[in-house]
């Protein structure tokens, strides 16, 4: 038993909760344990478990997805406050803050990336993978760009990157912004630029990791003008095939 029984239960489940989040015992991207496994964990019952999630969540900290569990969106309140202050900027103020944010994190991820690091965004480009070849929508519905986004933001190790990012994340999903940046798109192109710059986080490669970073998110600016990009998806998979055959080969 972790927590101690008494009064205020609840707040020291969230406090032993918060301190896992912030000590990176729970990386920003990364889902926690179920409730019966927190019920264990820290010797508390399902009700306190919920009210102590309830209450990250509010702080947002925490984000509870349908069917998949409950996922850590932040390590600090920081983001809450910054939902509310990015609601007075225009669409393309808050895009142009996107494009800093994750050129900045691709070339930082580029050079500070870990071995978990580079498996959750490998998880992410291999789910987008999946889902297209599955024959899925191929217009992009921002999930899941918005998942590979923030596995590059957090592989950056920059805390306060990671916190503006979910604050502006949170901002433009709240707002539509995401859905109409999406709804330009294509996902397979989304798709091409995210292994792009994927192999240049995973080569170190720095000046490329915020080249492909750029062009990708400047494609989010065509997006908001509804300029949909189509690719042929054969030549993109042969294309991708044949840049992986030449990184092992350590061609140019």
């Amino acid at each position: 038993m972790e927590v101690a029984a008494g009064g205020g239960l609840v707040e020291a489940t969230t406090s032993a909760l918060r301190s896992r989040i912030a000590s990176g015992q729970w990386p920003v991207g990364t889902r926690i344990p179920t409730e019966p496994e927190l019920c264990e964990l820290l010797g508390v019952g399902r009700s306190t478990v919920r009210e102590a999630v309830r209450s990250l969540t509010t702080l947002g900290l925490l984000e509870p997805l349908t069917a998949r569990g409950t996922f850590v969106r932040a390590t600090t309140p920081a983001p809450t406050i910054l939902v509310d202050a990015l609601s007075a900027y225009a669409p393309a103020e808050l895009v142009g803050l996107r494009r800093a944010i994750d050129v900045e994190a691709a070339q930082t991820a580029a050079a500070n990336w870990t071995a978990d690091d580079l498996r959750r965004m490998e998880a992410v480009l291999q789910e987008e993978t999946d889902r297209l070849r599955a024959g899925g929508e191929r217009r992009a519905d921002g999930t899941h760009c918005a998942r590979f986004h923030g596995a590059v933001v957090g592989a950056s190790g920059n805390r306060l990157l990671i916190d503006l990012d979910a604050g502006l994340s949170a901002g433009m999903l709240a707002s539509g912004l995401d859905a109409r940046i999406a709804s330009g798109l294509d996902v397979a192109v989304c798709l091409d630029e995210h292994d792009r710059i994927l192999m240049a986080i995973r080569g170190r490669d720095v000046g490329a990791a915020a080249h492909w970073m750029a062009v990708h998110v400047d494609a989010a600016l065509r997006g908001l003008h509804h300029q949909p990009i189509v690719t042929d998806l054969t030549a993109l998979v042969e294309g991708r095939r044949e840049g992986r055959g030449r990184a092992r080969r350590g061609i140019a």
